[in-house]
């Protein structure tokens, strides 16, 4: 039997040369449909595998895949890039606008809320909108310094590079985004969400589990502290570099140096 796409000769399920499959059924809703999942998202075996193992255990998860086992899990990238426009997916599908989201998870954090009508107030709303445009690229930010922390100051003798040490963040940042989904959809619900104290709780312990896991070389309560010190680090050079931009910002444009004058916010 010849490949109907490259022309090789085949003798399994799969054209070893390309990767077609040696029978092609015909096209139908069903077969359209099972097609996008497997060819698009890998839902075929891969996805619902990823999703598993990185809840259970995502250090085994991103070992294998720097190992070179590149069928077995979804790629990491990928899945962080999914997951996240999962989330806003879902968000607009419920009409759930994600600047009203973040206004409302932050105000539990607010022990008094800004003024009304003053700069300030005008400031945080500037910022809130600012961090729904951006969500993706405030979460993709972070991981470089989370890879440099891992690299250079907790895990030097690791063998990964720098690169292969943000494998495991991609995994975790993306996989985490699956609670602020369950939070989106409880809000959509309920008017309220899922508490930030414990949502921050449940992912520093699943970001040290994740660490203490991939980091097999150590004892694992080793590895798991200083993925917890690696957390903290690397959201305080991160913080630094936001706050960096944030003055830039404030000092070069008029309007948001306008809103942050004492004069109004009296």
């Amino acid at each position: 039997m010849s490949c109907v796409n490259c022309g090789a000769e085949v003798t399994g399920t799969y054209c070893a040369n390309c990767g077609q499959r040696s029978t092609v059924k015909r096209l139908s809703f069903r077969e359209g449909w099972n097609d996008f999942w497997a060819r698009i998202y890998g839902f075929d075996g891969m996805f619902p595998r990823t999703l598993r193992d990185l809840t259970i255990r995502p250090g085994v998860v991103s070992r294998n895949y720097l190992a070179g086992n590149r069928v077995k899990y979804y790629a990491p990238v990928g899945y962080f890039f999914f997951v996240i426009t999962l989330l806003y997916l879902v968000a607009s599908l419920l009409n759930v606008e994600m600047i009203e989201y973040l206004r409302a998870s932050s105000d539990v954090g607010l022990q008094e809320a800004p003024k009304p009508g003053s700069g300030q107030e005008k400031y945080m709303q500037y910022l809130l909108q600012k961090m729904s445009d951006n969500m993706k690229l405030l979460s993709f930010a972070i991981i470089p310094f989370q890879a440099f922390s891992a690299r250079y100051i907790f895990f030097r003798k690791s063998g990964y590079n720098f690169i292969e040490n943000m494998v495991l963040p991609f995994y975790m940042q993306g996989h985490t985004n699956w609670l602020n989904i369950l939070s989106v959809i409880l809000f959509s619900i309920t008017g309220s969400f899922i508490s930030p104290v414990f949502l921050g709780l449940l992912i520093v312990f699943y970001f040290c589990y994740g660490y203490a896991v991939f980091m097999d070389y150590q004892k694992f309560w080793k590895a798991f502290f200083k993925g917890f010190l690696l957390y903290i680090v690397s959201n305080v050079f991160f913080m630094i570099a936001v706050m960096a931009v944030m003055l830039v910002v404030i000092f070069t444009d008029n309007e948001v140096y306008e809103m942050l004058k004492p004069s109004n916010n009296r």
